[in-house]
């Protein structure tokens, strides 16, 4: 029998010396806990949801309830300085692709130290690559152009619009 026809054992370390199943792109897994929260989520407050196949879609979740649909595109974000940066742009297979509101109707951004999700409608966002929201306040307590996690914060509701 060939090394590769053997079922791991629980203890063994797949070829990249990480445990089997946890082989795949740092990044690749992070997309796929932040999706998997989302989807916990949404069904915990009674959404219908539905996950594209494959790779190649804009989005990755739609969300429904009472008959409205809504495009979810989830991204992993870690806070830097007090404030999350959520890209609103993928970058897959060389390609730098921006999301339209045409494409995309919500940004939920998953926050791995807080484990809390912002969604974020993209009709509100022009022209940008990426949106900052602010976790805590300004050290010079600037108001102006500050935008408060605390607005997009468990927002289910922007899912009824």
């Amino acid at each position: 029998m060939a090394e590769w026809d053997v079922a791991p054992q629980a203890n063994q370390e797949g070829p990249a010396g990480m445990p089997w199943g946890l082989q795949m792109a740092e990044t690749k897994l992070k997309g796929d806990i932040a999706e998997a929260y989302v989807l916990f989520l949404l069904k915990q407050r009674g959404f219908h949801v539905l996950v594209p196949w494959g790779e190649d879609h804009r989005f990755d979740v739609v969300a429904e309830k009472k008959g409205i649909y809504k495009k979810v595109q989830v991204k992993y974000v870690s806070a830097k300085n007090g404030i999350l940066e959520i890209p609103l742009r993928s970058c897959n297979n060389h390609k730098v692709i921006h999301y339209s509101p045409l494409d995309v109707d919500i940004i939920a951004a998953y926050h791995d130290a807080t484990r809390k999700v912002y969604f974020v409608p993209l009709k509100n966002i022009s022209n940008r690559s990426s949106f900052k929201i602010r976790l805590i306040p300004a050290r010079n307590n600037q108001q102006e152009k500050i935008v408060p996690a605390s607005r997009y914060e468990a927002r289910f509701d922007f899912f009824d619009k």
